[in-house]
């Protein structure tokens, strides 16, 4: 199954700000781990629902980064982003977390799955492109 991606233009933001561009398309890995897995969601959720917590503790809100395409409404990058920016507490939680995280989601996934969510990020960051 194909997913085609929907880009719509945008700036490369700061890093500073926790918007800098993204390497790979996580909701995309995301969609095909959910679909091989039904114990992924349990697990992914759990870690999600603590970068909302943290997230919630530090003010930031969802909705104050701008999205580069329809499938980022819902990512947790940039949230995930300032917080590493902001709380010495995430990120030493973040560096034992997600390193198991990503073996975890990785151990389900093929090459080319994450070479094609690595274009869907491209994709996304570059404000000249437009999907077809």
């Amino acid at each position: 199954m194909t997913i085609k991606a929907e880009a719509t233009t945008g700036t490369a933001s700061s890093p500073a700000t926790g918007e800098g561009p993204c390497k790979i398309c996580t909701i995309r890995l995301e969609q095909l781990c959910y679909q091989r897995a039904w114990w992924f969601r349990l697990f992914r959720e759990a870690l999600a629902s603590g970068i909302r917590g943290f997230a919630l503790a530090y003010g930031i809100r969802a909705d104050q980064h701008p999205v580069r395409s329809a499938m980022c409404h819902r990512c947790l990058r940039f949230r995930k982003n300032t917080l590493k920016e902001r709380s010495s507490l995430f990120n030493w939680l973040d560096g034992y977390l997600n390193p198991f995280f990503n073996r975890v989601r990785d151990s389900l996934l093929t090459e080319d799955e994450k070479n094609y969510a690595r274009l869907l990020a491209q994709r996304a960051a570059d404000p000249g492109y437009t999907s077809r």
